[in-house]
């Protein structure tokens, strides 16, 4: 790889320090920090006609009539909304949210991500209980760590199959529909779905952290005061470790296309 152009678009702090790490001899990288595909990120693409492009893991807005400047760009992004999959359909598209190696040790950030956010609130783990909706990976990261620390965990699941793995790790587990009848100190959602609606916001009144990304759990319809809405934490907790693991997710794809 010698003397490769990178475009690196977003605002999670990883994604700039991700830029650094990038920056070597034989890359020239541009960091972009933008919300949106804008008319400006349009100059700037069509100007600097990159090699590979970095998207942030949520897909970007397009606010231009056409994206230019990405016809020969290898792309690197989480999820791609069907516009922008039409954009890119003849391009070299590879998903670092399908990279198992990213996806565990991200999980892993997330869950001491969490933690770092409880200490500051002032608060101790030990000894409080804690209720998990979900069991995948974020969800198996985050109550391996809270029980660790001396937390009682009671996990919320929605399949049989993930009731019984529950069960299997030595947790306390219910189903998400009766998950109201659950006595917590606090209550953390990993489901990426609004499945939170008023029947649950009238029964549920312990403190609601959410790790889903957005618009998080909760129904239109409902409003509560103590919900707060916690995604991207790697990003935000430890963007040198989080940009780490993104690098060796990237790094590692292109060397695996490259051996094939």
């Amino acid at each position: 790889m010698g003397n490769e152009k990178w475009l690196v678009i977003g605002t999670d702090a990883r994604l700039k320090s991700l830029a650094k790490k990038l920056s070597n001899g034989n890359r020239t990288v541009y960091y972009k920090n933008e919300t949106v595909w804008s008319e400006e990120l349009n100059l700037t693409a069509f100007n600097f006609q990159p090699d590979v492009v970095v998207l942030p893991i949520h897909p970007l807005p397009i606010q231009v009539a056409a994206v230019l400047g990405l016809s020969k760009a290898r792309i690197f992004a989480g999820k791609l909304s069907e516009e922008w999959k039409e954009i890119l359909k003849n391009h070299d598209i590879h998903y670092y949210l399908q990279d198992e190696s990213f996806i565990w040790k991200n999980a892993q950030l997330t869950a001491e991500g969490f933690v770092s956010f409880f200490y500051n609130t002032k608060q101790a783990v030990y000894g409080k209980k804690f209720i998990i909706t979900g069991f995948g990976r974020v969800s198996k990261m985050l109550a391996h760590v809270l029980k660790n620390i001396g937390a009682d965990v009671c996990v919320a699941v929605r399949s049989d199959i993930q009731l019984n793995e529950a069960k299997a790790f030595r947790y306390e587990a219910v189903f998400l529909e009766d998950v109201a009848k659950v006595t917590g100190d606090y209550f953390i959602n990993t489901i990426p779905a609004r499945w939170f609606d008023e029947k649950f916001n009238q029964t549920i009144e312990m403190p609601i952290y959410d790790l889903a990304s957005s618009p998080g759990c909760l129904t239109e319809d409902v409003k509560r005061s103590n919900y707060e809405l916690l995604p991207a934490l790697p990003g935000k907790y430890f963007p040198q470790d989080a940009a780490h693991v993104l690098y060796e997710s990237i790094i590692g794809q292109i060397r695996g296309r490259e051996e094939c």
